[in-house]
């Protein structure tokens, strides 16, 4: 039997909901959000205080309450302290529930159990050893078999705790996705944070090394290069930009987009769309993937082992090896696409169909009889 939960989620510090500046996790989780709300449950979002957004509010049936937090510095100790103070104002602020998610780090730790309820944490990330620490945590969602099995491998003391939930993409995404791909231009696209774990290095390369045998086609690069949004600053940004003398006009770096719907009209365009990342304990998932998949792109990706979860190389997307010749490997596989429109069409066609899996409707559903068996009123 199940019933109506009291659900918290716990984003991060640095990042407001709605996901006016974000990433793929903040817009992850206000999507199942609001599908928890729209199943009937009783949620709240507890994220940090930013711009002019009230200090609490009901909107679209989920609950809002911000705290102060920061800009996101750079990885280290800094970092580190910023997260245990926000999930110090989080416990003070937050409701008592049935179950709490949260992808904060120090969270999982601070939070008091009383208010908390059952704690999941979201594995959004390759673990670094730290899962073995989360003993009060209910349960370990990790984002793909690959980093449930990383958990396991690494701390067999908290195995029983994990349970693979794949991430959702976000609901303009979900409703994008369709039964034609409808015309495109010839245009690859990359959408993700413009920094050297993504590999981006390798895909200019690779364009420019096949650009004077295909005048007609343009390389789109979508995502934020500052700092403070993730990128690696505006020194990567140059030598990017260097990498692409003699085809400038060709390229175009378009910086950050946070509506989804704004993103769909890119990706709507291109027809092919590269994932170079080479982030092997970087990754847990790939939603940018997923999401142009959802419009329709066929996709190249490198050969990270947490996109198996969604890619089958020739059936619905490339797969590259980017661990050796990683520019030269990548170019095959774009020449492979850019002089044969009819795979294209045949693996866009079959991404379209397997984004249909990553839904928020589906993720949240399996999310939410999780939820109920962590709350005892589901079957075990």
């Amino acid at each position: 039997m199940t019933r109506a939960l009291k659900i918290n989620i716990v984003v991060g510090p640095f990042y407001p909901i709605p996901p006016v500046r974000g990433l793929a996790v903040e817009k992850r989780q206000y999507a199942m959000a609001l599908e928890y709300a729209k199943a009937g449950h009783d949620v709240t979002v507890i994220s940090r205080r930013f711009s002019d957004f009230p200090s609490r509010e009901t909107k679209d049936g989920v609950k809002h309450i911000r705290v102060p937090s920061f800009d996101p510095p750079k990885p280290g100790l800094k970092y580190r302290l910023m997260d245990v103070l926000y999930s110090i104002r989080v416990g003070f602020h937050m409701p008592k529930a049935d179950v709490t998610v949260t992808n904060s780090v120090s969270a999982p730790l601070i939070l008091p159990l009383r208010k908390a309820g059952k704690i999941a944490v979201s594995v959004g990330r390759y673990p670094k050893g730290q899962m073995a620490f989360y003993r009060r945590a209910a349960r370990l969602h990790a984002a793909s078999r690959y980093i449930a099995d990383a958990v396991m491998e690494q701390s067999p003391g908290v195995a029983s705790k994990v349970h693979v939930v794949n991430n959702a993409i976000s609901h303009d995404f979900a409703q994008a996705i369709e039964t034609e791909r409808g015309p495109r231009e010839r245009e690859i696209a990359y959408l993700g944070r413009i920094s050297r774990e993504k590999g981006i290095d390798i895909l200019l390369k690779a364009f420019v090394a096949l650009a004077s045998r295909f005048p007609d086609w343009r390389l789109t690069l979508i995502g934020p290069w500052e700092i403070a949004r993730g990128g690696d600053g505006d020194g990567y940004l140059a030598e990017l930009k260097a990498l692409t003398a003699g085809v400038e006009d060709r390229v175009r770096f378009v910086g950050p987009i946070y509506d989804g719907r704004d993103i769909i009209s890119h990706l709507r365009k291109a027809d092919i769309f590269v994932y170079p990342s080479i982030a092997e304990k970087g990754e847990a998932f790939g939603v940018a993937p997923v999401e142009a998949m959802a419009c329709g792109c066929a996709p190249i990706l490198s050969a990270l082992k947490c996109f198996e979860d969604f890619v089958q190389s020739e059936e619905n997307g490339l797969v590259f090896d980017h661990r050796r010749d990683a520019d030269t490997n990548l170019a095959s596989a774009l020449e492979r696409l850019m002089q044969d429109a009819a795979l294209r069409e045949r693996l866009g066609l079959a991404a379209m169909e397997t984004a249909r899996r990553f839904t928020p409707a589906r993720i949240a559903e399996a999310m939410l009889m999780d939820f109920q068996r962590l709350a005892g009123h589901g079957a075990t």
